[in-house]
């Protein structure tokens, strides 16, 4: 069981209520999340279960740890041009050779015949490599790119399973809403016709309560086939088969909600540490160390060079002959013409560059839109659940007053059912709203890596609040 939130760094807990308010320190200010209850213990598998257990079956995440893995050895290769190089080279063959000279006594020919082989020990080192230096940097750039692009394929991992975990709680609230409602249209079903029997109502009213009957009926089975679909995409998500997810209600919108005093410091967080915008900055100075690359091209370069050999019958003026060969030196290599094609390397890496730049502008407006856009959504439906509560307890007085008006004869049983169908269908909108808003609450946690604070804080909290 989860500890009383805390101060990050202290022991102390945050407010001494009974119901428990979650701050998350976001650089040195709060992210207030409003918490509750504590808990006891769960049937169904958790969000935090949930996104735990995707991260293990997903296929998009595991193509980006994949690709993770890969740009990670671009840092191997790019050292590798740095360290000495060390090479072995050697043949060895028959050699039947056979010459013939004029002379003046006629053709002359000597045949020779033994065995021709060379052994060649070499080792290479970069003394001055300014472009291989640039690759290096660059490499661990693309390393970088990569660790970030697994970030964000991460974050969205989370936010499609808690999505999904989402939906499966609001389907079984639909569909135990509706059961229940059944259970009062069926006896109300049920008294139309005994009065209809009796003579004291009418036809007219006992097959309208036997339409309403019929419809939540339909709704009851159309919200059953939608828990079933919810779950199928669920256990395919997550992998986790759970049959029983009737100890876990749908959070009220009261105990998970982000303060709204705290959305400029939230949007400047994302602005610092959304994977997305990290990458493409990453993916920027990798451009602008492919343009230094380029430039690089111009510049001599400056290798220690030594070689060992050892040889026997090699070339013709060495039949008969075994030698050996060192070799110490530098090699200069000083580019002096290639036809425009290091130029044109340039223009091309300097054009990369600038596309960049501007991708990763285009990003960080798009993200901030999105913030902008997912922000007011959320406080929209914040306020759309209030509405929607205040419906739903007028639903709920309107049937009361339909079962009093039936007790002193004011009223018909089809007028309870309706009432009771009016209040499911209130319900059910509050559900759908409710839904929304932690949805919307997933996609902007979504810009920030999963570790960041406030994604676990969020996830806490959904799980202490969906307890019963």
């Amino acid at each position: 069981m989860p500890k009383p939130f805390e101060t990050m760094g202290t022991k102390r807990p945050l407010l001494k209520r009974p119901r428990c308010f979650l701050q998350v320190l976001l650089s040195g200010a709060a992210l207030g999340l409003i918490g509750c209850t504590l808990s006891t213990s769960i049937l169904a598998a958790t969000l935090d279960e949930t996104l735990r257990a995707a991260m293990l079956v997903d296929k998009a995440l595991r193509s980006a740890e994949a690709n993770k893995e890969a740009a990670r050895e671009n840092i191997g290769i790019a050292r590798s041009r740095l360290l000495p190089q060390l090479n072995f080279q050697g043949y060895k063959q028959k050699l039947n050779q056979t010459t013939t000279q004029n002379t003046s006594l006629g053709p002359q020919s000597n045949t020779f015949q033994g065995e021709s082989y060379t052994y060649s020990l070499s080792l290479r080192q970069s003394l001055i490599r300014p472009r291989d230096l640039a690759g290096y940097a660059m490499g661990q750039q693309q390393a970088l790119y990569g660790e970030l692009k697994y970030e964000s394929a991460k974050s969205d991992l989370w936010n499609r399973a808690a999505s999904a975990w989402l939906d499966v709680l609001a389907a079984q609230a639909s569909k135990d809403l509706y059961e229940n409602a059944i259970k009062t249209i069926s006896e109300s079903a049920t008294q139309e016709r005994k009065r209809f029997e009796k003579g004291d109502g009418t036809k007219d009213s006992m097959i309208e309560a036997q339409a309403q009957l019929t419809q939540a009926k339909a709704m009851l089975a159309d919200a059953q086939l939608t828990l079933q679909a919810k779950l199928l995409s669920y256990e395919l998500l997550s992998g986790v088969k759970q049959s029983n997810w009737t100890q876990q209600v749908l959070p009220d919108e009261s105990k998970v909600r982000i303060d709204a005093d705290l959305k400029d410091l939230i949007l400047q967080r994302i602005k610092l540490q959304a994977p997305e915008i990290l990458a493409a900055k990453a993916a920027e100075q990798v451009n602008a160390l492919r343009v230094s690359q380029s430039m690089y091209d111009h510049f001599p370069t400056l290798d220690l060079v030594a070689s060992a050999n050892r040889a026997q019958n090699d070339t013709t003026n060495t039949l008969g002959y075994q030698y050996q060969n060192q070799q110490v030196g530098v090699q200069l290599n000083v580019p002096l013409f290639a036809g425009g094609g290091l130029e044109a390397t340039r223009r091309q890496a300097v054009y990369s560059y600038d596309a960049s730049v501007a991708d990763r502008e285009s990003l960080e407006y798009r993200v901030e839109i999105q913030f902008e856009n997912d922000w007011a959504t959320q406080a929209g439906y914040y306020e759309r659940t209030l509405a929607a509560r205040g419906l739903m307890l007028s639903a709920q007085e309107q049937k009361k007053a339909a079962l009093m008006g039936v007790n002193m004869g004011l009223r018909t049983w089809s007028d309870v059912s309706n009432a009771e169908l009016l209040l499911a269908r209130r319900a059910s909108d509050l559900i759908g709203i409710q839904t929304n808003l932690y949805k919307i609450q997933s996609r902007i946690l979504s810009l920030l890596p999963s570790n960041d604070e406030a994604w676990q804080a969020w996830v806490n909290v959904l799980d202490l609040a969906s307890q019963k």
